[in-house]
């Protein structure tokens, strides 16, 4: 059996690139190895809860508007931007505020600090007034192919691109140094949080302009909606969507992809696959290393993508619980400021590490029973820490379960400190550690937010993009298609899928037969 485009992964970039590819009248197929579609855009269902599995929320809606328009969808989609607080010690604000705002409640917190505010916001504005519409203008943030086309007009060009490389590749502590001397101030502002900066310039700019400019919003009929309105966009054009249906490899030949082997050993041919699953994935699992030319697949192999995260899901009383110092949807909190102690046992120390709390049911109050509310909990945590209790694909040792159960506890208890009476509003609990995003999210070792964001690694790959790859055909899709989410993780996603379905319909070898 045959097809123009076989995709792989239902995910958000996925469904987007073949609703894109089947309205233009191309045949497309979609694989997806779970039972569901969406990824880990999607939701489950505990006990008359409905939960996120994944994302909570993202950023420029009017370019996921303009996405869906062109897949052909017409749905009315409303957004409710959502707030975000952090709590610590020293430091109690909400920083989803305008950037002067925050500036202003900077300085009166850290009046010391007044003159080095001044000089970094002034700095911040003038790299993100650069910066914001890049990936319209720089080279680096357009496929290959779009780059080589015969009579492409030149763009404009907001700022020199020399200086995007080196905003890339200059850590954001140096900026943050040379104006402030105050450690928990350049941690905020370094990672919008309490851990130390590590992130590039050019990627901090980006996340304050979305945070305080752009805003964070959810979508009215949920993320799981847009998973639902691309697939029936899919469907309704003549394309197939097969779920329980996992790929085993991507067939290659002289370096150009001719289809794929399903896990059930079926052979599907297609002049063109494209990729929802991450890279790593991708070309360590799917594809023969002997197809991929070495270097390529050393940097891949090589470059980290971000963590993975524990995330527990609570079904609740809200009327029980003490809300006051919760100001915002999402709340990052951490109780003490302690010296990290060495060890696995750090991960553990939740009063001494960040948590995001969300309280989900603002967003989704059709999403809980008459009465009651929802709350997400999520703290980072590393796979390997839960590495040795996985046995094999969705199977765990004995003591897997409740060794999970104490750290759900436990974070439940430290989160008490900041929403007293939580403990006690609690009906219903469920978990995901770093092993569920792996086996259920079908994420490589529970990744959750693409590449890693650490400014040393900025120059790993040559491009912004990498929807385009070294076996001929073989597009990617999907947040990691991008080495940098700067439109955050569902624009990025979209934005992928319009870049490669264009890659594909903008080809002139197609068989038309």
């Amino acid at each position: 059996m045959s097809f123009d485009v076989i995709v792989i992964g239902a995910g958000i970039g996925g469904l987007g690139c073949a609703a894109r590819l089947t309205k233009a009248g191309r045949r497309v197929l979609v694989l997806e190895k779970n039972n569901h579609i969406g990824g880990t855009a999607y939701v489950f269902h505990r006990k008359g809860f409905t939960f996120p599995m994944g994302p909570l929320s993202f950023s420029f809606p009017d370019r996921v508007r303009s996405f869906l328009a062109a897949a052909g969808i017409e749905a009315e989609i409303g957004f409710r931007r959502n707030h975000f607080q952090l709590i610590s010690p020293s430091l109690d604000i909400i920083y989803s505020a305008r950037l002067n705002s925050v500036k202003r409640e900077l300085a009166n917190a850290f009046p010391h600090e007044k003159p080095g505010l001044e000089a970094f916001f002034r700095d911040l504005t003038e790299i993100i007034r650069q910066t914001e519409d890049v990936h319209l203008w720089h080279p680096d943030y357009w496929p290959k192919t779009a780059r080589l086309k015969p009579g492409r007009e030149k763009p404009r060009l907001s700022s020199d691109p020399a200086r995007i490389l080196e905003y890339s590749r200059t850590p954001c502590r140096r900026l943050l140094d040379r104006h402030l001397s105050d450690p928990t101030l350049k941690n905020f502002l370094g990672s919008q949080g309490t851990s130390e900066p590590e992130m590039s310039v050019l990627t901090l700019a980006f996340m304050w302009n979305v945070m305080s400019e752009v805003g964070i919003w959810s979508p009215s009929c949920g993320i799981h909606g847009l998973a639902d309105l691309l697939a029936e966009a899919v469907m309704r054009n003549g394309g197939d969507i097969r779920v329980n249906s996992g790929v085993k490899d991507i067939r290659i030949e002289k370096g150009r992809v001719t289809g794929v082997r399903t896990e059930s050993g079926e052979a599907l041919a297609a002049p063109w696959v494209v990729s929802n699953v991450d890279p790593k994935k991708t070309f360590l699992e799917l594809c023969s290393a002997a197809d991929i030319p070495r270097p390529f697949l050393a940097t891949i192999a090589a470059t980290p993508y971000t963590g993975s995260e524990l995330c527990v899901y609570l079904g609740l009383e809200p009327q029980k619980v003490d809300w006051k110092r919760m100001r915002a949807t999402h709340l990052f909190y951490q109780h003490k400021e302690e010296p990290i102690r060495a060890g696995p046992e750090a991960f553990e120390d939740f009063e001494n590490r960040e948590i995001e709390l969300c309280r989900w049911s603002d967003n989704a109050p059709d999403h809980v029973p008459p009465g009651k509310g929802s709350l997400v909990l999520r703290v980072s945590f590393p796979y390997d820490h839960f590495a040795g209790y996985r046995t094999g694909e969705k199977k765990r040792t004995a003591g897997y379960r409740a060794y999970k159960s104490a750290l759900t506890q436990k974070l439940i208890a430290v989160s008490e400190n900041a929403l007293p009476g939580l403990g006690t509003a609690v009906e219903v609990v469920e978990t995901a550690t770093p092993l569920t995003y792996a086996d259920w999210g079908r994420r490589y070792q529970g990744s959750i937010a693409g590449w890693t964001w650490r400014a040393e690694h900025g120059r790993s790959f040559k491009g912004k993009l990498l929807i385009e790859t070294p076996l001929q055909n073989l597009l990617f899709v999907g947040i990691y298609a991008a080495t940098e989410l700067f439109l955050g993780g569902v624009p990025t996603a979209m934005h992928t899928a319009d870049l490669a379905a264009g890659t594909i319909l903008g080809d002139t070898n197609r068989d038309e037969s």
